[in-house]
């Protein structure tokens, strides 16, 4: 074996095997060759591009494009190995504004398949085609030929079968090049793009605007769920739309990120992305997005792998928060009130037209301001967290409901919320199944789940009070309350009790698995301090809201736990104060686990189901 070794000579490979090596990385399936002739495409500057495929790209990829072209002796030069027009000397490397600048791509792909390219200049009258059969037997002619140029590679792997047989089905293959092809074409809104699997036309995306763009690729439905995005921070802008938490999908197919028009992936990007839904969403719940991140090509290097789709920052923690705020501030905004459609047969479905008479913002704004008398008393706590199960079942009997029951605020003891007074300012809300709050504004109806509201304004006001270090108010218990908690229950209180303390309750150890309860926050009902403890420990331990960090997920339960329940009735006073704090919130349109809050109902869409319009 050593004598075998000593009789192995360095030499040079020549370049159809270096060539073949090379496309090894450069070209591992149907969908990579499509990449880089698409790319050179946008690089010539050709505003219309033609792509065909057929038999998922095994049998022939054709990109034809309106671009610069080349001339009989650059079209050669072209296939030479690392020869490029994109850069010229090493300082060229830190400011990439291109797709492709490595000068692998074209003599890597003619090396495996049979390539024919056919290209014209501008300022020349006949163009130029030149052919190659694995990337040997150049034959260079004249004729005539569209300004632009028009590449075709044929029998992708032909002289080296053992990749060919690696090869998937067809179908595979083209839903891997539409992968491709679907990044590009939101990347580039400005070029007017045809795709076509062999005779049969897929795609024809005329110029446009992103938005417009989106849609056609995505699909209406989808649009129709996505929020605009635009923010910068110190030369760095991040523009393009994500999805409200309530559209969602099972798989990652619907995430595009671009850096300067260039598609890429970034694993710390994408998770600052979810990060950024403060849990709105589950684990294995991913949103669509589709974002572009603009900065000066300095600050990051392309140059990492070959096929040019990683790439790494030089500020990557700043861009990591950068992303988290961004998304945070869209989600936080009112254009995320998801819209309620009833079809033929009741059911929810997605309005089949583009505009939507309930704006979110005209929405939140009415109903913040409609009733503006009352704003006053928007500080007001809730007073159905004090109500006992009898005091509640007379309200319910009694007639009109007596006001007196809610507390008034610190700042104006003596207000008068007689039902009297609501008549005058017109103040209207119903409640549903005691369940649902709804109220009417100018272009339809707007409903409420109580219960997730509830939820929202309780989580909210614990994470701020969290975040600042402060202690939660709470309320001594007259006869403190000794529990005996199973094994597995006391695991988790140990885990939880010194965040429990922090949002309100006083609870120790006895002995063994015995707790005291001495003091619980101050909105708990009266005779509910074991049970909300115990709803709290079995929360904490059966929800998946795995990326909670530990005090928002103790937050969270407790915000569940002892939020208003479906079915519990409310007055007048007591849903507006209800609708008045949830406005205040940061987010308040969706609860801590991503359900949604608020829902509108078009009264387009209610003249429709009563035939009031065709």
């Amino acid at each position: 074996m050593n004598k075998q070794r000593n009789k192995i000579k360095i030499h040079v490979l020549p370049d159809t095997l270096a060539n073949k090596i090379a496309a090894g990385e450069v070209v591992e399936r149907p969908y990579s060759v499509v990449k880089e002739l698409v790319e050179n495409a946008i690089d010539a500057g050709a505003n219309r591009i033609s792509i065909i495929i057929e038999q998922g790209g095994k049998k022939l990829i054709q990109v034809i494009d309106n671009g610069y072209g080349m001339n009989g002796e650059e079209i050669p030069l072209a296939f030479a190995r690392h020869a490029t027009s994109k850069i010229k000397s090493i300082q060229d490397l830190d400011q990439i504004d291109t797709l492709g600048f490595r000068g692998e791509a074209l003599p890597s792909i003619a090396s495996v398949a049979q390539v024919e390219i056919k290209s014209r200049p501008k300022n020349e009258h006949l163009g130029t085609v030149y052919t190659l059969n694995g990337g040997k037997d150049g034959r260079l002619k004249k004729l005539a030929a569209n300004v632009g140029t028009s590449i075709s590679v044929k029998n992708l792997f032909f002289n080296t079968p053992a990749r060919r047989r690696f090869l998937k089905s067809d179908a595979s293959e083209y839903q891997k090049i539409m992968d491709v092809l679907k990044r590009f074409f939101l990347a580039y809104p400005h070029i007017h793009f045809e795709f076509y699997v062999k005779d049969r036309q897929v795609f024809n995306l005329k110029a446009t605007d992103l938005g417009q763009r989106v849609q056609s690729v995505l699909g209406q439905t989808i649009f129709k769920g996505l929020l605009p995005v635009n923010h910068s921070l110190g030369g760095i802008e991040l523009s393009g739309f994500i999805s409200r938490p309530d559209v969602i999908r099972k798989s990652r197919g619907h995430q595009f990120l671009f850096l300067n028009g260039r598609p890429i992936q970034d694993k710390s990007l994408s998770h600052a992305i979810f990060q950024g839904y403060a849990n709105l969403i589950a684990p294995g719940e991913y949103p669509v997005y589709c974002l572009f991140l603009e900065m000066e090509p300095n600050l990051v290097d392309v140059n990492v792998h070959p096929t040019k789709m990683e790439v790494r920052f030089t500020n990557e923690r700043s861009l990591y928060y950068f992303f988290i705020n961004s998304v945070h501030k869209t989600l936080s905004q009112e254009g995320v009130i998801p819209e309620f459609h009833l079809g033929p047969s009741g059911g929810a479905v997605e309005k089949t037209t583009t505009e939507a008479s309930n704006q979110p913002r005209e929405i939140i704004n009415e109903l913040r301001h409609r009733h503006s008398s009352m704003a006053r008393y928007a500080g007001a706590q809730l007073s159905l967290t004090y109500f006992s199960p009898d005091e509640e079942s007379k309200k319910e009997k009694t007639s009109p409901e007596p006001m007196q029951e809610v507390p008034p605020t610190l700042s104006n003891p003596a207000v008068d919320l007689s039902q009297d007074h609501y008549a005058r300012v017109d103040v209207q809300f119903w409640q549903i199944h005691n369940r649902y709050i709804l109220s009417e504004i100018k272009s339809g109806i707007v409903v409420i789940d109580q219960h997730v509201a509830h939820e929202r304004i309780l989580f909210e006001r614990i994470s701020k009070q969290l975040q600042k270090g402060q202690q939660v108010y709470s309320q001594k218990l007259l006869f403190p309350q000794k529990i005996t908690l199973a094994y597995d229950d006391f695991m988790i209180f140990k885990q939880i009790y010194e965040v429990l303390n922090q949002i309100g309750f006083s609870i120790k150890v006895f002995s063994g698995n015995t707790i005291v309860i001495e003091a619980m926050p101050a909105d708990v009902k009266v005779g509910r301090e074991s049970q909300i403890l115990l709803d709290i420990i079995d929360y904490y331990r059966n929800e998946p809201l795995k990326d909670f960090n530990h005090l928002e997920k103790v937050a969270a339960a407790y915000a569940c736990k002892n939020a208003i329940k479906s079915g519990e009735k409310l007055s007048q006073a007591e849903m507006q104060t209800l609708i008045d704090q949830l406005f205040a919130c940061e987010s308040p349109f969706f609860c801590p686990h991503g359900r949604p809050i608020i829902i509108t109902i078009d009264l387009e869409e209610l003249d429709r189901k009563f035939k009031r319009i065709p």
